[in-house]
């Protein structure tokens, strides 16, 4: 028994085709999930902003002074959100 699929661009009944004989568009449910795959390994890769590749060359710097002064200012990020999640926790309990 044959399959049967409805074109959905231009509403062509096809036989058993990947493609639609009217139009072109896909019809294959598996070639149109490899698209949709390859879309999202497109969507994964971002490359580094160029936030993020000052904060690697600090992290990472031949000088002491930017590596410690990197530790220091990340140590004092990591308090302040670690105070104002539990100030959030606190306001969010709710016998707080």
């Amino acid at each position: 028994m044959a399959t049967e699929r409805k074109c959905p661009k231009c509403q062509t009944w096809n036989k058993d085709e990947d493609y639609c004989v009217n139009c072109g568009e896909v019809l294959s449910p598996k070639i149109i999930e490899e698209k949709r795959e390859e879309a999202r390994e497109k969507r994964r890769y971002r490359p580094p902003t160029k936030f993020d590749k000052f904060i690697e060359k600090w992290q990472n710097s031949p000088y002491w002074i930017l590596r410690a002064l990197y530790r220091v200012l990340y140590t004092i990020g990591v308090i302040f959100f670690a105070i104002a999640s539990f100030f959030a926790w606190l306001a969010a309990s709710p016998n707080g």
